[in-house]
């Protein structure tokens, strides 16, 4: 299973590989145990049990602890829903050992702060959750898994569970796994469906048109977007308080796709798989909770594939409803701006005219942006800021790099039959189906639509001006 060298003592590939396999084989209480010696003994020189174990735990999806048990009394209630917090800290005693910390430099908000003795902290209030700081080479820092309960919920066969794949799916299982083939591993999986999100990205894209619309009239009005980013979004609740009444009021095309399938079918299930670990974290916010009911990278979904003895290139190539191409961009920098000012030009050619675009990647470079906006230095009306450089496809859970990553979205997205939401017939047959019969909802009053892909965003208590 390991695509790391073995003297890497980021566990962490390994032990997903471990622990998915026991999930999927029932086995996993019965087997904690010897995953936890088979990992140890690699490290044995090096690493203490209580580390493997924390490691283990998080695989899980449960919290670090100090013992050196895999799993106490109180764990499996745990097991069978979403954790807190996706980035913890495994064990702080490795890091007495780090001479370069760089996590510390990872992390672009200074979530993590350190005692007298070196041991680290995250502090929740800072951080976003974006991940970066999950490349420590002692595997300290890690990411929650979920999907033990998930995998139970397979096994179960009890709901109807859909699949919304991000686009930045493209070419991260390999260059020759397309929508139609990974959707037949997901299938072999146990899911009842997979759905592109990039199509409830459609649905996003015509709102923002419309929000453009109605709220750049003047030189000096301008429309943050890229509701895609939840890291983006924290970061201008935080940092940028004066500004959050220019965010486009959506969901994400995640949300949103949760929001319309359980429309549709209330007792279904949805997991996103995508490449960001913040995702976790804004599928619980309190008025986002409810959507989704599970997250996974492409990494867990990896390991998984592997557990099950399921290869996505060996299916059969069957594809359900596709998205346009502009929704398929939204996996990549500029892809936002490039699909709204596309469906502009279809929906309200005039306006189209006066759409001044600007794009930035990377947290130290959206908040330079952010900052030249509050002091009056942009020119631009329509903003869009994506945390991780080249976009989704940079994000922490990828499983290939971001510049490979962006050809692939360029390519999946040519092979759309329609460039814009307003060419795509699925976006009119979801409309329909929720009411919209004729023209084209504006989506931003009270139709239907527009009230199941909006959000009420607000500046965090205590956020600094």
């Amino acid at each position: 299973m390991s695509k790391n060298n073995p003297t890497d003592l980021n566990i962490r590939p390994r032990i997903l590989y471990q622990v998915a396999k026991a999930a999927w084989e029932g086995q996993l209480f019965e087997q904690r145990e010897k995953i936890c010696q088979l990992i140890q003994s690699e490290f044995k020189d090096r690493t203490t049990r209580k580390f493997v174990a924390n490691q283990i735990r998080i695989a899980m999806g449960l919290a670090a602890t100090e013992s050196e048990d895999v799993i106490n009394e109180y764990d499996e209630e745990a097991l069978m829903g979403m954790g807190s917090e996706p980035a913890v800290i495994a064990n702080t005693e490795s890091c007495r050992n780090c001479k370069d910390p760089a996590c510390e430099k990872a992390c672009p908000l200074s979530a993590i702060t350190r005692d007298e003795l070196g041991r680290p902290s995250i502090d929740q209030r800072k951080c976003s959750n974006e991940g970066y700081c999950l490349a420590c080479e002692f595997g300290t820092l890690a990411e929650k898994s979920q999907f033990i309960p998930l995998i139970n919920l397979l096994k179960q066969n009890t709901h109807k569970v859909y699949a919304s794949v991000a686009p930045a799916f493209a070419g991260q299982f390999g260059a020759e796994v397309t929508a139609g083939k990974l959707r037949s591993a997901l299938l072999k999986l146990g899911f009842s469906e997979m759905v592109e999100t990039a199509l409830y990205a459609d649905l996003i894209t015509i709102k923002e048109a419309f929000e453009y619309n109605e709220h750049v009239k003047e030189a000096q009005d301008f429309l943050i977007t890229s509701c895609c980013c939840p890291i983006w979004i924290k970061l201008i609740e935080n940092k940028f308080p004066d500004l959050v009444g220019h965010i486009s009021p959506s969901v994400s095309p995640m949300i949103a796709s949760g929001r319309v399938i359980k429309e549709f079918e209330p007792d279904a299930k949805v997991v996103f798989i995508g490449p960001c670990v913040a995702k976790k974290s804004e599928a619980q916010l309190p008025d986002l909770r409810g959507a989704i009911d599970f997250v996974l990278t492409f990494q867990e979904l990896e390991a998984i594939f592997e557990a099950a003895n399921v290869n996505p290139a060996d299916g059969p190539d069957e594809e359900n409803p596709v998205a346009s191409w502009g929704g398929r961009l939204y996996a990549r920098t500029g892809g936002v701006s490039a699909a709204v000012g596309t469906t502009l030009e279809k929906l309200i050619p005039r306006r189209a005219e006066k759409f001044n675009p600007i794009k930035v990647d990377g947290i130290p470079d959206c908040t330079k942006l952010l900052e030249d906006i509050r002091a009056g230095k942009l020119e631009a009306n329509f903003i869009e800021g994506m945390a991780c450089k080249g976009g989704c496809v940079g994000g922490p859970g990828r499983l290939i790099p971001p510049d490979q990553g962006t050809s692939h979205v360029n390519d999946y997205g040519n092979l759309s039959s329609a460039r814009t939401p307003v060419e795509n017939p699925q976006v009119y047959s979801i409309l329909a189906k929720l009411g919209h019969y004729r023209d084209m909802p504006a989506m931003t009053g009270t139709s239907k639509m527009a009230a199941i892909l909006a959000r009420k965003l607000e500046p965090n208590p205590g956020s600094k001006q």
